[in-house]
């Protein structure tokens, strides 16, 4: 495939999905960006069998470098108090119309991340059970276990029953 096709049919979910992800609109961009450039740099797209997928899984590791990387300098005193917490919004009209769904992005951002990233492909992006398990390298049991536990800690979040 043609990395500017590429480009520009996976840009936009690519977002979005890191968007969920990490909660924080400039580092979404700067993860979505980063993602293009690493295939870019690659070079390797002729030899890539499912686009989507291999992008998805670039955009993967890039939120869980993230992740881990923000984790290692977590103890430091002066990052954690001094740095304020952000709660932004996908910026979508649609999303900042609804409160409940305001509510519920914040509820997303208090799972954990492989959580948060199976209920963005079950429930958000309405991805079947094979897709999502092609995508993450997991096993179906897996996911539907981490999908039910994800939706039974929403339910404590939001107060309220969840729909399987």
């Amino acid at each position: 495939m043609d990395f500017d096709k590429l480009y520009s049919e996976q840009f936009q979910p690519t977002y979005v999905f890191i968007r969920y992800m990490v909660g924080h609109a400039e580092l979404a961009e700067d993860l979505t960006q980063e993602t293009f450039y690493r295939i870019f740099k690659a070079k390797n797209l002729d030899r890539v069998e499912n686009s989507a997928v291999y992008v998805r899984q670039v955009a993967r590791n890039l939120v869980y470098d993230y992740y881990r990387k923000k984790a290692l300098i977590k103890w430091l005193p002066f990052t954690s108090s001094h740095e304020p917490h952000e709660v932004t919004y996908v910026p979508e009209d649609w999303l900042l119309q609804q409160e409940q769904r305001k509510v519920l992005f914040e509820a997303l951002q208090q799972l954990k991340p492989l959580q948060r990233e199976i209920l963005i492909y079950r429930k958000i992006e309405e991805r079947s059970i094979e897709e999502t398990c092609t995508i993450l390298g997991l096993t179906a049991m897996k996911v539907a276990n981490t999908q039910r536990s994800a939706m039974k800690k929403l339910e404590q979040l939001l107060g309220g029953a969840y729909d399987e």
